[in-house]
Formats: structure tokens, C-alpha cells, sequence
């Protein structure tokens, strides 16, 4: 299954309660850059230039099918990319790629297919370890003769069957040969365990003659998102990312564990900024000249303005503020169970090369 990015929701009136959870993801991104595999293998060189942008993985010969992969027996790890995908609410994986030419023995130009597997080795079966396989796109230099996204996105990763477009590999079926899971072995078993990712051509039951390959995979990612301790009560204004930034609330909503994180993405590079928190709700459109709502409001609303935090490189923040000590106006007090309190980030940013400023999505908790 495909998806589009998540649609933004604009607030205008007053905030009439919490709209449904939302989640907070951990993004594994790797881009090659400087020419660095990234702890991948395969049959792939790695490129400082000529990526999406920078560094990429070029794969320039003659092979059956590409192949690259991390956490591969007695090969390199990038442990970011391998775990535990089940507790999630939702994953995305994702690769950008960019074919030059992928033609057969005569030189005509052919399509193979890109897929993406994900494999468990604590259940083996007669072909080897289970995994799943799910095909991207079908590769060619008139399909993907620029730089193009394929994705898939897994809506429920502990579920037990497989999803539509899934295949399941380890062992076959007695009457059809087709690949299957080994006994023993689900989807959510699979995802549960991810010992090794692999971005291949490989689909599990098929066989393919030997190709010449010249293309290039960029931006390999895993993005996993959890569950959110909260629920959004506005969305942020479209900033010069042309996005809104998007403030999730993770951690845990126990008061006295005083481990509550604020996320928040989607920010501009390096822009400066600090949460601000409330026991209300109200928006109020472009306060003093932002280009954003503020979504939260009350005599209680406070400001992190201490902790001043930078998006760097990357456009994100991670802020976990000290329960104990929540600023208010007349000084600071400490979140208490059965509260509710909803947070929000103020940044820089600039519009035409003009500064300004503006506001993330916010969020609610109930502490417990």
C-alpha cells in the first residue's frame, strides 16, 4: 500500500477538545554521503557525487539482480535499520532511485523489479530463514530516468497476516512451490525481529537471467512511527519548508516519571525556537506578526524560553522538559496527575528572505 504525505488539518476557530492520537517517528536515513556505505553491502559501489544529492549507491555491472543489505551474517551492521518494527503504529520504507540503463545480453533495454525484504533468523525454515518481500516498482530507464521515490508503507506491523502485495518467504507450499512463511512464522514474527533489510531484485520464487545494471539508490530509510501520549489540537502553518511543523508528544504521561519528550520535524535548518505550554486552549492567528497560529492560550501559558533549542541539519527537535518545573508567569510549578497540558514550539523563520516567526502543530496530555 501506498501513501501520500499526511494531510494538515487548519484550526480556525476555538479548540473544542483533542482530535485522535497521533505518533511520534524514528527515522533511520541513510545518503551515502561522502562515498560512505553506511555499513551497507552488496553489489553496489558507493559514490560521493551524483546522489540525490551527494553520495549514493551506484550499481554499474552485470548481475542477476541487485542486492543491497545490512545485517547479513557475518556482514556489516547498521543497527539502526534492524529491531523491533512491531510496537510501532505504522512503518514507512522508503528509497529513491535513478536508472540509466538496465539492458539484457542483445543490449535491449528491460525492466527488473526492486523490492524490499525484511529478514528474521530466530525462525528457520527448509529454505532458510523466514522474511517478507513486498515489490516496490519495476526498474527501467523510461520509468525511472530521474530521481524517484518508491515507498511502502506497513499500516499495522503487528499483524499476523500477511498484507496485501506481501510475500512471505522461508519455507514453500507442497502443492503450488510458491514461497512461504516457515511454521511458526508470521508477519508480525517477522517484524518483530528484523535481523536483516535488503533493497533487492531477488523476489522470492522467481529466477532471472543475467542483466547489465547501471542505476543508483539514494535516501534509504526505515521510518517508524509510534503511537503519540497525545492528541493534536491544531495543525502548524506551512513554513518555508512547505510543510508545518509537526510537534508529537512520546515518553510517558505519568507525571512523577517527569519523562514526557516533546518531537517535533519538519522545522527549517538550524532555526532556533522554544516550546511553550498551558492548561488552555484558543487560537489566535498570527500573534504579533508570525506567519503561524498560536494554538494554546490562558493565563497559565508559559514559555521554555531558557531552553532554546536549534533544528540543525537535520530540521527536528527533541526537548524533554522538567516536569517538575513547568514555567507559568508567576514563576515555575509542577505538572500533576489529572492535569492536562498542551505544548507547542515557536521558531524562526523566513518568508522571502524576510524573518519572522511561527508555530508547530499542538498537542495535549492528560498526566496520569
Amino acid at each position: 500500500m501506498f501513501i501520500s504525505h499526511r494531510t494538515a488539518l487548519l484550526i480556525t476557530g476555538l479548540s473544542v477538545g483533542l482530535l485522535s492520537g497521533r505518533a511520534v517517528s524514528q527515522s533511520a536515513i541513510e545518503g551515502f554521503d561522502g562515498g560512505g556505505s553506511g555499513n551497507f553491502t552488496g553489489n553496489f559501489s558507493f559514490e560521493a557525487a551524483g546522489g540525490n544529492p551527494e553520495g549514493n549507491a551506484h550499481m554499474f555491472l552485470q548481475s542477476f539482480f541487485p542486492s543491497l543489505r545490512t545485517g547479513g551474517v557475518g556482514e556489516p551492521l547498521n543497527s539502526s535499520f534492524i529491531g523491533d518494527y512491531s510496537s510501532f503504529a505504522e512503518v514507512t520504507l522508503r528509497v529513491d532511485v535513478k536508472v540509466d540503463s538496465i539492458t539484457n545480453f542483445f543490449g535491449a533495454e528491460i525492466q527488473r523489479p526492486l523490492g524490499v525484504a525484511l529478514i528474521d533468523r530466530d525462525v528457520m525454515g527448509p529454505s532458510g530463514p523466514s522474511g517478507v518481500f513486498f515489490e516496490l516498482a519495476a526498474l527501467s530507464s523510461t520509468s525511472q530516468p530521474n530521481w524517484t521515490e518508491l515507498s511502502v508503507t506497513i499500516d499495522d506491523p503487528a499483524a499476523i497476516a500477511l498484507p496485501t502485495g506481501w510475500i512471505g518467504f522461508g519455507d514453500e507450499d507442497p502443492t503450488t512451490f510458491a514461497p512461504v512463511l516457515p511454521p511458526g512464522a508470521t508477519f508480525a514474527s517477522v517484524l518483530a525481529s528484523v535481523d536483516e533489510i535488503q533493497i533487492t531484485g531477488a523476489v522470492p520464487g522467481f529466477f532471472f537471467a543475467n542483466a547489465n545494471f547501471d542505476f543508483r539508490l539514494d535516501n534509504l530509510a526505515a521510518i517508524r512511527i509510534r503511537p503519540s501520549l497525545g492528541g493534536e489540537i491544531c495543525a502548524g502553518v506551512t513554513n518555508s519548508t512547505g510543510l508545518g511543523a509537526d510537534l508529537r508528544l512520546t515518553g510517558s504521561d505519568v507525571a512523577a516519571a517527569n519523562a514526557l519528550t516533546l518531537e517535533i520535524e519538519s522545522l527549517p535548518m538550524n532555526s532556533m525556537g522554544y516550546a511553550i505550554h498551558s492548561e488552555g486552549t484558543g487560537v489566535a492567528q498570527n500573534p504579533g506578526g508570525s506567519q503561524g497560529n498560536l494554538c494554546i492560550a490562558g493565563a497559565t501559558i508559559g514559555r521554555f524560553a531558557t531552553q532554546v533549542q536549534s533544528s540543525g541539519v537535520t530540521g527536528t527537535v527533541s526537548f524533554t522538559p522538567d516536569l517538575t518545573m513547568l514555567p507559568t508567569p508567576v514563576g515555575s510549578e509542577p505538572a500533576l496527575a489529572g492535569e492536562t497540558r498542551y505544548f507547542q514550539f515557536w521558531y524562526r523563520d523566513s518568508v522571502g528572505g524576510a524573518p519572522t516567526s511561527n508555530f508547530s502543530s499542538a498537542e495535549g496530555v492528560t498526566f496520569l
